[in-house]
């Protein structure tokens, strides 16, 4: 799946959609985390947390997840972890990527519209030209091998306070 970038309307249930929001709001962020080993990018600290896979499980999340990947021939063998990120207007965000990875980024927040920015941008190996922006869409989940340099708009102070996105990590074959 290299430099491939995959797109999946209605990834949840409604029901299931609307129990992982909630579930979000009431979870403990982190304040942490590095898109680079440049010192200038430390001084932007982001907000996280982590959920396991029982976290997962009762979200119904990785059943769908695990149903969706089956078709890059991922397993559960090849999870490593799931993350959540929660930026906020004005947030600064770094192209960064993740080796070996394949990853599986979810929209989560319910409702969204494009005026309020938050796209996620996937650039050229070379950091300097975009590749493709994706609007960010409630309930969408986007495929991608984690080589590729990406990065996120933060939203405007139109738009919500919080953006969440859930990302699972699996082990790329041939990695």
């Amino acid at each position: 799946m290299t430099n491939k970038i995959e797109s999946f309307s209605n990834f949840l249930s409604a029901v299931d959609s609307q129990k992982l929001y909630h579930y979000l709001l009431n979870s403990s962020f982190k304040i942490g985390w590095d898109d680079s080993d440049e010192p200038q990018h430390k001084s932007y600290p982001n907000l996280f947390t982590e959920y396991s896979l029982e976290e997962l499980k009762n979200l119904n999340i990785l059943g769908a997840a695990l149903k969706l990947m089956q078709k890059y021939e991922v397993t559960i063998d090849d999870y490593l972890h799931c993350r959540v990120n929660l930026s906020k207007p004005c947030d600064v965000n770094f192209i960064h990527f993740h080796p070996h990875q394949l990853v599986l980024l979810y929209y989560c927040n319910l409702s969204w519209f494009p005026e309020w920015g938050g796209e996620t941008l996937f650039y050229e190996e070379d950091k300097k030209n975009i590749k493709c922006c994706n609007i960010y869409e409630p309930n969408k989940a986007l495929v991608f091998d984690g080589s590729l340099p990406h990065t996120i708009k933060s939203q405007n102070i139109l738009g919500p306070t919080y953006r969440f996105t859930l990302n699972l990590f699996f082990k790329k074959h041939g990695s």
